[in-house]
């Protein structure tokens, strides 16, 4: 079964979206861990890891390499 195209407006979207999931998710690891509150703060990484993997995806079907 053939998946639909993703449009340039759709990549851009999601791109920023992941960029803002990253740095909030940044901002309250940060946080949690100025807080003593470390299994939340990992909980964060794991968040800043999947929209760092998101995001590189995006950018390069923005660039045309996928």
């Amino acid at each position: 079964m053939k998946t639909p195209a993703h449009s340039r407006r759709t990549d851009k979207s999601l791109l920023i979206i992941n960029i803002v999931a990253f740095i909030a998710a940044l901002i309250v690891g940060i946080l949690d861990v100025s807080h003593r509150e470390y299994i939340p703060a990992l909980a964060m990484l794991g968040v800043m890891v999947i929209t760092a993997f998101n995001s590189f995806g995006c950018w390069r079907r923005l660039k045309g390499k996928i």
